[in-house]
């Protein structure tokens, strides 16, 4: 009877184990690149560290005083969240008309999934070197805009502190854009056809069926693709660094770039300070984001 019980409880234990051995892998990449750099960040942000020298002295809560009283750090943050105001509803609708598009039974629809795609497996410096291209001011844009009249004078897009901002997000749209498409495409190849057939059936029209059905059934894609843009475009980095540098005369600036400059000056503890800040914005705008997109997934279903 024992020997039964004990059998009993080892493959118990087995059983209760086995899905921890399976994420172990997980646990300690995100533990090793993920929580702790986020508690050194935390410590350095109130230590005045000396990265060379490998001293550090506490200075509280100095790093945030200076950051704060920065100008710079003050035109990064604003150029953030213009940046995110940019991408993130393009970024949510754009794919969505996409998905529905590649979604219809028409020949070589393959393809076209294909090509929309393609963008996203597309390397950052390729990609930032072709529209880098485009954007110049002998560009294939400038002079189709000079073409139509739209603009009197060729430009160069990247280095007018007007533009700059505006056309460097267009890359991480278009670099997203696949990758978005394919979350609402699976969303809306799991929504039952019956439910477009009734509608028919009423007399709905395709406006209401987008409407009335489809829109309130894509909501969780809404809210997966907007925390998505979020967090990506509060932490864009490679887009800009690429294209302007934070130029002209930090017109595009990010958070990102402004703790890139300070670590690479060696100022890690006011890196770290500006980092936890970035922390911080980016848990806020996700969390307000999805409030407000589970209310309006409330009112459709209303």
């Amino acid at each position: 009877m024992s020997k039964i019980t004990f059998s009993l409880t080892k493959k118990r234990m087995i059983k209760n184990i086995t899905p921890w051995l399976f994420l172990l892998p997980s646990i300690v990449i995100l533990v090793t690149f993920l929580i702790i750099p986020i508690v050194e960040a935390f410590q350095w942000s109130f230590l005045d560290y000396k990265i060379i020298a490998g001293t550090s002295e506490f200075v509280g809560f100095s790093n945030f005083k200076e950051i704060f009283s920065d100008e710079l750090f003050w035109k990064a943050l604003v150029n953030t969240v213009l940046y995110v105001a940019i991408v993130l509803p393009l970024n949510v609708f754009l794919p969505m008309i996409l998905a529905d598009l590649v979604n219809q039974k028409v020949r070589a629809v393959g393809l076209f999934r294909v090509l929309y795609y393609l963008p996203v497996v597309t390397p950052i410096v390729v990609a930032a070197l072709m529209w880098k291209m485009l954007y110049s001011q002998d560009g294939a844009l400038s002079n189709f805009l000079v073409g139509i009249g739209i603009i009197d004078d060729p430009i160069n897009f990247l280095t007018n502190s007007t533009t700059a901002l505006m056309v460097v997000a267009f890359i991480t749209v278009w670099k997203g854009l696949g990758y978005y498409m394919i979350i609402y495409l699976a969303n809306l190849q799991s929504i039952p056809n019956q439910l477009y057939e009734s509608a028919s059936i009423d007399g709905a029209n395709s406006i209401q069926k987008f409407t009335k059905i489809t829109m309130p059934m894509m909501v969780p894609s809404m809210t997966l693709v907007s925390v998505l843009t979020i967090i990506n475009g509060l932490k864009v980095f490679e887009e800009i660094a690429l294209t302007t540098n934070g130029g002209p005369a930090g017109a595009t600036t990010t958070l990102v770039m402004y703790i890139y400059d300070k670590f690479m000056n060696l100022e890690v503890s006011i890196a770290s300070a500006a980092g936890l800040v970035l922390l911080v914005l980016a848990i806020v705008a996700s969390l307000l984001q999805m409030r407000l997109t589970s209310k309006r997934e409330d009112d459709l279903r209303a």
